[in-house]
């Protein structure tokens, strides 16, 4: 492999990692959420807007007619007031009152009636003379009566008329006097239902509208739906329920919901006149009243699915082009990756070789020049002359040799291992700890079960070298007294500590100061990333704790049952010396 080259690996990425794309997706997300809130609020405020349009017209018209028909009702007043000032009908000339009756303008469709207490006297629409109806050809003629005495003046509901066969019409009368102020009659104009047809539909309304007058009993006088007029449709029945509880000498307006004829639901406006006790009512179906609303309505759904869709694939194409360098990226840092894991298991490996031959080395050449050399040290001191310095600088020399000697078998079984597959993990891990706490002089507590033996060779190897060193570091560092190795497998996992009693590591005294780790440490981690482990270290006054944490492909048990405890112990030199020579 080169030393620049990238190796090429497989895409080692579908798409965009699940954090991003799920960033991405929920900034697109809100983007359009608060879009669409913002376009729903503006929308439904104009809708709202429309619909209050809508009802205030409605309303508008209902009163706009009310209006109308009171102030017809008020011109026929007038004139009926005028008319019985007149001379001739105070001197009571019936004649020359009928001639003043036929020469008085009024509507198309109208006449005049002259009635005293019995029945009618004169009418325009007959020669003076003829027979003429009597008030008990009329159902509503007493209540009539009544109602002129009372009020000096009434208007009738719709009524068919006896002079003119086949015409609905409404009647205004107004009270006579006699001069001593009692009745002696009325005078009468003839509303027809064409001219109060031409006075309700001069009212623009929109096409669909019901509009309608009604009598104070709220019979129909005159309707109109569309350009059809007509006095078949009656007053809506929530609509009568409300206005027989309001004094029927007051104004009464508003609105209410209900249904017509036809079973449709309806708005209803409407407008009882405290003169006439008429009603009139405008009626519109709330599916327009509502056509506002639900025209946004389908606007929003249309405009979110089209947000929807366009937000959907402007993430998808973002996500493509942010994809393209993060997937150039991540496939770059995993060939980096994997060539840094084959580089360090190459350098490992040849650490191990390099390991295994210095051992060699030390233990067949440097050791025996040792062992000759304080072989002929003792030789020498027996043919010089002994004398108190020189048999001073001879027990030096054999010291420092002897030294040299237990220091070069101390790091010839530390460079090189028993044998993994003939003894197994947790029988070398022991003899290793136990051979290790004996030549230094430390109590040592070791707890490794069973288990160990199972995992694979490499794995097994690189757990002893990360032991090793961590042993290694007590022994030159730590000026410790105490140290346990403890290895469980739990939850998937092979942990093992090893924990001392020492000062701590380099920098730990200082709360700020960061802990300064040797190449020792980082060869630890290198070792254990390989097989996607970690290293954690804990250090401080009390001591030093290394945590070593590999997770176990295949699983593993939660609590394993440990293996037997070491108790604390204490080598003698002479137990060390031996094993180091083995």
């Amino acid at each position: 492999m080169s030393d620049g080259a990238v190796p090429k690996v497989a895409r080692s990425l579908p798409g965009l990692p699940p954090r991003l794309r799920r960033r991405v997706a929920l900034t697109f997300a809100v983007v359009i959420l608060v879009t669409c809130l913002v376009a729903a609020a503006l929308l439904l405020t104009n809708a709202v807007h429309e619909r209050r349009h809508i009802r205030e017209d409605t309303l508008g018209t209902a009163i706009a007619l009310s209006f109308g028909f009171d102030q017809e009702v008020a011109a026929g007043n007038a004139l009926l007031k005028g008319l019985s000032s007149s001379p001739a009908l105070k001197s009571g000339d019936a004649k020359g009152f009928y001639d003043q009756l036929k020469a008085t303008p009024i509507p198309d469709g109208s006449w005049l009636i002259l009635q005293d207490l019995e029945g009618q006297v004169a009418n325009t629409l007959r020669p003076f003379g003829a027979p003429l109806p009597r008030h008990r050809d009329f159902p509503t003629y007493p209540e009539a009566l009544n109602r002129v005495r009372e009020r000096g003046w009434t208007v009738s509901g719709r009524m068919a008329s006896l002079v003119k066969p086949g015409t609905t019409v409404v009647a205004l009368s107004l009270r006579i006097n006699h001069d001593d102020g009692t009745m002696k009659g009325f005078v009468t104009t003839i509303l027809s239902q064409d001219r109060l047809g031409t006075i309700l539909g001069g009212q623009d309304a929109p096409e669909g509208w019901t509009r309608g007058l009604y009598d104070r009993k709220l019979q129909p006088i005159v309707t109109a739906r569309g350009a059809e007029t007509s006095a078949r449709i009656p007053v809506p029945n929530a609509l009568a329920a409300r206005l027989a509880a309001a004094n029927g000498s007051e104004t009464v307006e508003g609105f209410i919901e209900d249904v017509d004829e036809h079973g449709v639901p309806v708005l209803v406006a409407y407008r009882r006149s405290g003169a006439t006790n008429w009603t009139t009512v405008v009626a519109v179906p709330l599916a327009h009243v509502n056509t506002p609303v639900t025209g946004v309505l389908r606007q929003m759904a249309g405009m979110a699915a089209f947000l929807l869709l366009a937000g959907g694939l402007a993430a998808l194409f973002t996500a493509r082009q942010v994809e393209r360098p993060l997937r150039t990226l991540s496939d770059q840092v995993t060939g980096a990756k994997k060539q840094v894991s084959e580089l360090s298991s190459q350098l490992l490996a040849l650490q191990e070789e390099e390991r295994q031959r210095i051992a060699r080395e030390l233990h067949d050449s440097t050791a025996q020049h040792l062992v000759a050399a304080n072989l002929g040290l003792a030789g020498l001191e027996r043919t010089v002359s002994a004398t108190p310095a020189s048999r001073s600088a001879f027990a030096e020399i054999e010291s420092l040799l002897t030294e040299a000697l237990r220091e070069l078998r101390i790091f010839t079984y530390l460079l090189h291992p028993p044998n993994l597959a003939h003894d197994g993990l947790q029988a070398t891990l022991r003899d290793f700890a136990e051979g290790f706490a004996g030549r230094m002089g430390l109590v040592a507590r070791i707890r490794i079960p069973e288990e160990v033996d199972e995992l694979p060779p490499e794995l097994q190897r690189a757990i002893l070298r990360v032991v090793q060193e961590a042993l290694t570091n007590v022994h030159r560092h730590a000026d410790a007294s105490h140290v346990s190795v403890d290895a469980r497998i739990s939850s998937g996992r092979l942990i093992v500590r090893i924990r001392d009693n020492g000062h701590g590591m380099p920098g730990a005294a200082r709360p700020d100061g960061p802990i300064r780790l040797g190449v020792g440490v980082t060869g630890m981690r290198a070792r254990l990333e390989q097989f996607g482990g970690e290293l954690r270290i804990r250090t401080g006054r009390g001591g030093t704790c290394i945590v070593a944490m590999v997770p176990i492909h295949g699983g593993g048990r939660a609590r394993p049952p440990a293996g037997r405890l070491r108790m604390p112990w204490l080598a003698g030199r002479a137990k060390a010396d031996d094993e180091a020579s083995s």
